[in-house]
């Protein structure tokens, strides 16, 4: 039972992780546009919106499988000093975690100063905020390869 909710979870995850990626370049690109005309769009802020909320829904789910559905954390909590020596078991434990939270905080502060901010600026900070959570989006992102070494797309 536990192995088919956590084969289900990295399905979820894996997939939601491409909505995030999409999301996240549509909305650096909206306020790269933004950025060029002079004008902050409704459009533009569902952008960020969007990303967030989906990056938001990724995260849930990466701390379910974090928490109660992965072996390899599990694994790593049992001996942290042990975990941190191995790279792949060190990458799941420490550095794609991290790396995540620290990207949704620059989503999600990047949303709250610009909603704050004036008309003239939402398109700069946008742009500053969400290219930085999308870059170390991908910077984390276990591809193939990669101390996680997980494949593209997972099929059921």
């Amino acid at each position: 039972m536990m192995r088919a909710m956590y084969s289900a979870g990295l399905l979820v995850h894996s997939w939601l992780r491409w909505a995030v990626i999409l999301l996240g370049i549509v909305a650096v690109l909206r306020a790269l546009g933004a950025l060029r005309s002079p004008r902050w769009t409704p459009a533009d802020d569902r952008a960020g919106l969007l990303f967030t909320v989906a990056f938001d829904v990724q995260f849930l789910v990466g701390l379910v499988l974090y928490f109660a559905l992965s072996p390899l954390t599990k694994q790593a909590m049992q001996n942290m000093g042990e975990a941190m020596r191995a790279a792949p078991i060190r990458y799941w434990a420490v550095e794609h975690p991290f790396g995540m939270l620290v990207a949704l905080i620059l989503a999600h502060v990047g949303r709250v100063m610009v909603r704050r901010a004036t008309e003239a600026k939402k398109a700069r900070i946008a742009l500053i905020f969400f290219a930085l959570a999308l870059l170390l989006v991908l910077g984390v992102t276990p591809w193939p390869n990669m101390p996680g070494d997980r494949p593209l797309f997972r099929l059921p």
